[in-house]
C-alpha cells in the first residue's frame, strides 16, 4: 500500500490477483456484495439495492456486539471496471437520514460521506483505491477504517473462490 494519506479522508489501496472485471463485479453483483460487504462477525441486509447511476440503496450491517447500523446512499457514478462513486448516509430502518450521535456514534462523524472506488489494471492484477470523505484518524478511532480492511479481505477470499 502506498502512503498517500490525506488526513482529511480515508485512503485505502489494495492489489487483488484478479481482473478489474472480477473485482468490479464483486462491488456491483448483489449476490457477491452480500457475501463480503460487512466486517468480520457481521452480516449485511439490503432493503433496497439498485446498483446503477442514480440508483439507491438502503442497507443494514448487523453487528452482534454493537447492534444494527443502517445506511442509505445513492450511486453517483459507475464506470464499468473503472470507478464507483456513492454516498453513504447514516439512516434509520425506515431510510430516513439521522444524526450519527443519536445512534451512539462519535460526535465528529459526518452524517454523510462520499465513497470513491477506482480499479486499475497492473500486470494482470487490479489495484483498488478507496477514498471516503471522512478523516482517516476518525475512521480508525471509530472502527470504520478497520471495517473497510476486513471487508476487503473478505472480498479477496471471495475472488479466490470464484
Amino acid at each position: 500500500m502506498e502512503n498517500r494519506v490525506n488526513n482529511n479522508e480515508v485512503f485505502i489501496e489494495e492489489t487483488f490477483n484478479a481482473s478489474a472485471e472480477k473485482v468490479f463485479s464483486a462491488w456491483t453483483d448483489p449476490d457477491k456484495l452480500m457475501k463480503w460487504y460487512a466486517p468480520e462477525g457481521c452480516t449485511i441486509f439490503f432493503k433496497k439495492l439498485d446498483i446503477a447511476p442514480g440508483g439507491q440503496f438502503h442497507s443494514c450491517i448487523r453487528n452482534p456486539q454493537y447492534g444494527d447500523c443502517w445506511a442509505i446512499g445513492e450511486y453517483k457514478e459507475i464506470l464499468p471496471h473503472t470507478k464507483i462513486v456513492f454516498t453513504l448516509v447514516n439512516a434509520d430502518e425506515n431510510g430516513q437520514p439521522i444524526n450519527p450521535v443519536d445512534v451512539g456514534m462519535d460526535a465528529d462523524w459526518p452524517g454523510a460521506t462520499l465513497v470513491t472506488v477506482t480499479f486499475t489494471t497492473e500486470d494482470g492484477k487490479t489495484k483498488l483505491q478507496l477514498h471516503q470523505t471522512v478523516s482517516q484518524e476518525l475512521a480508525k478511532k471509530t472502527g470504520a477504517y478497520p471495517s473497510w480492511l476486513q471487508m476487503l479481505d473478505k472480498m479477496r477470499t471471495l475472488l479466490h473462490q470464484n
